[in-house]
């Protein structure tokens, strides 16, 4: 079950990644990702006052929960600030993969060495798998033959992979901190952190002087907001079903979602190592949903 609640996360996480980053290259990504977080914390609102409509109170939420809720928040808002920003400036199938990379394995090692959860024969064979997944799945479609490409590309590529490594860091911050919440009903917990990743977007937004006023695109990043925050809810019920380490190899397949959504809606096409990765992604699927 939490195996499959993470699959379902991936695919959310996927969606929303690529909507975002599609807008991303209409308005400016700080504003996107201010938006977005803003449409996921309506969501959380929303959860919350439904549960206290229906049951008159909401659960307590603890000193620790609350702490945790926090680091989730700091680090959701580095995460999409330079997920966002790397999207816009970059190759889409080179930022994702790298955030993927760093967000899930940071996660997974500390669910071993801190957690002390056992390393599954499955679980391993998997992890082994998604590699090769990633790698292939972030390869382009069609190569240039200008002479001075090589080495432009290297310098964007250069970029769009520390724009990875900063996002990748944020999130995982964030699904190690998720991972730890407690509270049966976690409306509340998730509500604070989403709150608490406007602050650094919005201090950045003041930084740059970039605007922030509501436009159409604008409003379509709230709503895409709402399947990012979907996303998050499956995963942490997931991590409450299952060990957290299988739970993030599942999280890591979410590159492919983009890949396939670009496929479909941008009308790319497939490179023969970007199909090969899909087909082995085909595969750590059902491995990844075995039950523990």
């Amino acid at each position: 079950m939490g195996e499959l609640l993470g699959v379902f996360a991936a695919i959310m996480f996927g969606t929303s990644h690529f909507f975002n980053g599609v807008l991303s290259r209409r308005i400016p990504a700080m504003s996107v990702a201010v938006y977005s977080q803003a449409g996921g914390a309506m969501f959380f609102l929303g959860w919350a006052l439904s549960i206290f409509w229906t049951q008159g109170e909401l659960e307590p939420m603890g000193d620790q929960d609350f702490g945790w809720a926090v680091l989730s928040g700091i680090g959701a808002g580095i995460g999409v600030a330079a997920l966002y920003e790397g999207m816009r400036k970059h190759s889409i199938s080179l930022v994702v993969p790298v955030t993927s990379i760093v967000s899930v394995a940071v996660p997974f090692i500390l669910s071993i060495t801190v957690l002390g959860e056992p390393l599954q024969l499955h679980t391993a064979a998997a992890g082994v798998m998604l590699l090769p997944v990633i790698w292939l799945l972030s390869r382009p479609s069609k190569q240039t033959s200008h002479p001075n490409a090589s080495v432009r590309e290297s310098r964007r590529d250069l970029f769009a992979v520390s724009y990875g490594l900063i996002a990748g860091a944020g999130y995982a911050t964030q699904l190690f901190a998720l991972s730890q919440i407690t509270s049966s009903t976690p409306a509340e917990p998730l509500l604070t952190g989403q709150l608490v990743s406007l602050l650094p977007l919005l201090t950045l937004a003041w930084l740059r002087n970039s605007t922030l006023q509501p436009k159409k695109a604008t409003l379509q990043a709230a709503t895409v907001g709402l399947a990012a925050a979907l996303a998050m809810a499956f995963y942490l019920y997931a991590t409450r079903h299952a060990l957290l380490g299988p739970v993030m190899i599942a999280i890591a397949l979410y590159p492919a979602i983009p890949v396939l959504l670009a496929l479909l809606v941008l009308k790319e096409r497939l490179s023969r190592a970007q199909a090969l990765g899909l087909g082995v992604a085909a595969i750590v699927v059902p491995i990844v949903s075995l039950a523990n």
